[in-house]
């Protein structure tokens, strides 16, 4: 496909084998002739990366392969309004896991609630980072812990972790939703994230969707996420949001005594199908997958009571249970796709790299893109 030579391909495979990165392994082919054919996988013990999610009121880590497999992970409560303590918590947390990795860690990744960009509803309200005006406390944790750090929107973060790890790996055109505090969500075309003109696109939880309905923080009405967010069924149970993710929901589903948390239930399933019928007919995704931290139990009801689903340009083309997926890494979405960042900036082929002639003193760190610390940035 490359038009690259055998002996070419060769000299790679041998390059990345050296440095550890791939291992390979001949095949048993029976009744064959000349050598066997040689598989090459990465190696999951190339090193390891470091996911970071922050939600508001917690920031939850985890130390991960190369092949996505989450090796130690840890969890702290804090004032994420205040940038100084989410710096100390960051800092501690990498300090922890640090101490379980038994290689080389590539970076940290550190996925957020959006947008990022500043906009005039940026770092605004109960579910995102609220009172931040900035990412500078991005730089801060990588002088602190002396890593790159690179950081991305939950909802980009997640479609990334899902495309390389979880249910699009052989996809290349689906939507992500984002079911967490908030919600969000993030199209993916051709394996890339879609970010449109200031990376701020598919912010899916903030279009109104009920005239004249709840007021959002955002100064609209009606937003999407005021109906399906965790955020909003703590406030129809009166609870912290800290809370919600304790809630019995396995039990409650089949408790009809329960009559707050099934009226919200039956208004979210309403409004998640409103949302599936917009994010179908507007950009004819293959699948939409959800992910996030909501727990997988809670979503499996909401899109049991969304169906039938509303008609879209996807119904007839495709089964129900084919338009909407569920991430098999439901709840560790977030920090997965977080410790994907740097590992898909460092590793994932670069196509200034690949368009420039090799240089005869160029390494094979430099091809990799084994750079210093660098500012992160959003995907």
């Amino acid at each position: 496909m490359v038009e690259l030579s055998p002996q070419t391909v060769a000299n790679i495979t041998n390059d990345l084998e050296a440095i550890g990165l791939i291992v390979a392994r001949r095949q048993k082919v029976e009744n064959s002739r000349g050598q066997p054919p040689i598989e090459f996988t990465l190696n999951p013990d190339a090193g390891a990366s470091i996911g970071i999610s922050l939600e508001p009121g917690s920031a939850s880590a985890a130390l991960v392969n190369l092949v996505g497999d989450v090796l130690a992970r840890c969890k702290v409560e804090v004032d994420t309004r205040d940038s100084h303590r989410v710096l100390a918590a960051m800092v501690l947390l990498v300090g922890n896991l640090r101490r379980s990795a038994s290689g080389r860690i590539w970076g940290i990744g550190v996925a957020m609630p959006g947008p990022l960009v500043p906009t005039e509803i940026s770092f605004v309200g109960p579910t995102v980072l609220e009172g931040w005006s900035d990412m500078s406390v991005l730089d801060d944790l990588r002088d602190a812990v002396n890593l790159p750090v690179f950081y991305s929107v939950d909802s980009v973060a997640g479609a990334l972790g899902e495309t390389l790890f979880g249910m699009a790996r052989a996809m290349d055109n689906f939507f992500y939703m984002h079911f967490g505090m908030g919600l969000g969500g993030t199209l993916v075309v051709n394996r890339a994230a879609y970010r449109g003109a200031n990376g701020n696109a598919t912010e899916i939880g903030h279009i109104p969707v009920v005239q004249g309905g709840t007021p959002c923080s955002c100064g609209n009405a009606g937003c999407l996420e005021r109906y399906v967010s965790l955020h909003s069924l703590a406030e129809a149970l009166a609870i912290d949001d800290r809370g919600v993710h304790e809630l019995p929901f396995a039990d409650w589903i089949i408790d009809a005594s329960q009559t707050a948390f099934h009226a919200w239930c039956k208004q979210a399933a309403a409004r998640l199908r409103d949302a599936i019928g917009i994010i179908e007919n507007m950009l004819d995704p293959r699948t939409i997958i959800i992910g996030g931290s909501a727990p997988k139990v809670l979503v499996a009801h909401l899109v049991s009571l969304a169906q039938p689903l509303l008609k879209s340009v996807r119904g007839g083309l495709i089964g129900a249970g084919e338009r909407i997926l569920l991430s098999q890494k439901q709840e560790d979405s977030s920090i997965l796709g977080a410790a994907v960042l740097p590992l898909y900036d460092m590793l994932a082929p670069n196509i200034d790299v690949l368009q420039h002639d090799r240089r005869a003193e160029a390494d094979m760190a430099e091809l990799l893109g084994q750079r210093g610390a660098v500012r992160g940035g959003s995907l």
